[in-house]
């Protein structure tokens, strides 16, 4: 075809083409991702309770999914874990990790958390622990916002735990644990410092579980001689005294959450799952990517099935 008519035949065709596409029939919308019901579920998890409710031995953390990835000297990894955890991936770690035995979560109160409501609507009965801080004027408006959104179980974040101790007001704390505890909420106290949980413990604090950091230092960047920071140099350790952590709270009659196992990645869920049950945590908080949930919950149920422990199960 010459030129002239190629350019003739192109303007009849752009021309006729809107009535082509006018009489075809429109396509049906399709289905929104997880709309429907949940899944059956495919396996289960080894349990314990706090307080009267029954929690997986495992627990999904949430801070993947918020995009608090500690990263080291690697600021780009936190955006990169948000940017791959889409409304639609987190609903699939959702799923998953229900699906396959773990029936708890944890998440900061004021990150929204608009994925779980959702997954709550298809039917979905994860549990949620609600991280909370104090307001600026120091009032509990936070751990109202935890239970309207339906939280089961509210704790103080580490880091505000950790500062009130070291500003003495271990009161603070103690009235934050009551107001939980008035609304029928289990209530709790986390620490990335044991100085945190040894002082609500001499308090005597009446609080339903503690939330404690617990690793080794067997991997590359843990703290060297000298390093005395909760959190180390290049945000690498959580945990300065892990020996420590072990034999107080051998002694701590409430149920041990240990949260930061895997020292933000750089210890191997086996290693670190396997240290913090037998030596004394009776549940294990770990974030996890959607393609981590049953690598992670098969490592669980194998350490569970195969452990030399000698604190006993508080919960």
């Amino acid at each position: 075809m010459h030129r002239r008519g190629f350019v003739k035949a192109a303007v009849l065709a752009s021309a006729a083409a809107p009535f082509g596409v006018q009489a075809q029939p429109a396509a049906a919308s399709p289905a929104p991702p997880f709309s429907g019901p949940l899944p059956a579920s495919v396996e289960s998890l080894p349990m314990g309770k706090i307080g009267s409710v029954a929690f997986s031995r495992l627990i999904l953390g949430g801070n993947l999914i918020s995009g608090y990835a500690h990263s080291r000297d690697l600021p780009y990894v936190a955006q990169l874990s948000k940017r791959y955890n889409s409304e639609a991936k987190v609903l699939e770690t959702l799923e998953l990790a229900e699906t396959h035995g773990i029936n708890a979560m944890n998440s900061f109160v004021m990150d929204g958390n608009k994925e779980l409501q959702l997954h709550w609507k298809r039917g979905g009965k994860m549990r949620w622990f609600a991280q909370v801080r104090l307001d600026p004027e120091g009032g509990f408006t936070q751990v109202k916002k935890a239970i309207d959104l339906g939280a089961c179980a509210v704790h103080l974040t580490g880091d505000v735990a950790d500062a009130l101790v070291k500003q003495g007001d271990v009161d603070k704390i103690g009235k934050l644990v009551e107001t939980i505890k008035s609304q029928k909420v289990i209530a709790g106290v986390a620490g990335h410092g044991l100085d945190s949980i040894r002082a609500c413990v001499k308090a005597n604090l009446d609080v339903d579980f503690y939330q404690k950091t617990l690793h080794t230092h067997d991997y590359h960047t843990a703290p060297k001689a000298g390093e005395t920071g909760d959190l180390g140099r290049y945000d690498n350790s959580w945990c300065k005294d892990p020996e420590e952590v072990v034999d107080f709270m051998y002694g701590v009659k409430k149920p041990f959450i240990a949260f930061k196992v895997m020292a933000a990645g750089a210890i191997p869920p086996q290693r670190a799952f396997r240290y913090a049950f037998e030596n004394g945590a009776d549940f294990v908080l770990a974030g996890m990517f959607d393609w981590q949930v049953l690598e992670d919950v098969k490592i669980a149920r194998e350490v569970l099935g195969s452990l030399k422990r000698n604190r006993p199960w508080y919960s």
